[in-house]
């Protein structure tokens, strides 16, 4: 049986989701520091390349 996934697709989606929403301001550190682990781990090859670009880019405006 493989490993469960730490990062499922759909809670990744979500926390994009989250990262472009408007009322987000004040948690939204939080929501990148999740998505930069996400990018870190070993699973992020597993994701949807498009997936894992918005990934890339949300983490690249935030470190700006």
């Amino acid at each position: 049986m493989p490993p469960k996934r730490e990062f499922p697709t759909e809670a990744v989606q979500t926390l994009v989701w989250l990262a472009e929403s408007d009322g987000i301001d004040r948690r939204r550190y939080r929501v990148v520091n999740r998505l930069r682990s996400v990018r870190d781990s070993d699973e992020f090859a597993t994701l949807p390349e498009d997936l894992r670009e918005r990934v890339r880019e949300i983490v690249a405006d935030a470190e700006h």
